[in-house]
């Protein structure tokens, strides 16, 4: 691996599992121990709701499950990570995500990764922006913008399934 600069940009990291990732800092709007979740019927399993989140409507997503980690049995303890993901014409979506623990603002020094194999299912690799390491700890940057594409698309094929269900 050839190790590269150090980044000019912050980056927010936090776990799951036994795993580190981290989002550029300009993402994070708020954290907070987990609180309620309202369910969503029928929603597909990664999505575990919405919550209220100083009067907006957040939808509440499980990277655990959407990484394809084993879930965690006691929520609790989780943290949650809003993120403010902006969109066209200045406005931007919110995207409440649950992580095990959060870890620290840092700058990271990136490096060239050998593999594309991040441990994570390969069809979620394109949610990884980079990799970079801090001491003995490798961290995987995540792209909020290619995750949500991948949310709203896959909430639009199962809204799209429900329907043609009812249909038949």
């Amino acid at each position: 691996m050839n190790e590269n600069k150090m980044s000019e940009e912050s980056f927010f990291s936090f776990t799951l599992g036994r795993g580190i990732f981290s989002v550029p800092v300009r993402y994070v709007k708020e954290v907070f121990t987990f609180e309620e979740i309202t369910p969503i019927p029928n929603s597909l399993d990664y999505m575990k709701g919405v919550m209220n989140v100083r009067g907006s409507v957040v939808s509440i997503a499980d990277f655990r499950l959407l990484f394809g980690f084993n879930p965690s049995s006691d929520l609790s303890e989780t943290q949650v990570i809003i993120l403010e993901i902006p969109q066209v014409n200045d406005k931007y979506v919110l995207l409440g995500i649950l992580a095990d623990k959060v870890d620290v603002v840092s700058h990271l020094r990136m490096i060239q990764a050998d593999s594309k194999d991040y441990g994570i299912p390969e069809d979620k690799a394109h949610f990884i922006n980079a990799v970079a390491r801090r001491d003995d700890e490798f961290i995987l940057i995540l792209s909020p913008e290619r995750i949500l594409s991948f949310i709203e698309y896959d909430v639009e094929k199962a809204a799209e399934k429900q329907i043609n269900e009812k249909e038949i």
